[in-house]
């Protein structure tokens, strides 16, 4: 439980599906199969590194929270 939400295996299901569509989406960006002009190509590249990081982390810390019982709040 964080802050009152129960972590059910759904959850983290989505969240797994979700780090997935980032994952795919960052690699065809830097793979260049999905087209930006200029400096924007770089700069939704990176942003999209940070968001990646920033979601999985979420996800990697409600696991760890459904696995181990944790209550938070």
């Amino acid at each position: 439980m964080v802050f009152g939400v129960v972590v059910n295996p759904m959850m983290l299901v989505a969240g797994g599906v979700v780090v997935f569509a980032l994952i795919v989406f960052q690699l065809l960006v830097g793979l260049r199969k999905i087209h930006f002009k200029g400096k924007a190509h770089l700069l939704i590249h990176k942003r999209g590194a940070w968001v990646l990081l920033a979601v999985a982390g979420i996800h990697g810390f409600l696991g760890f929270v459904y696995a181990v019982g944790l209550r938070i709040g």
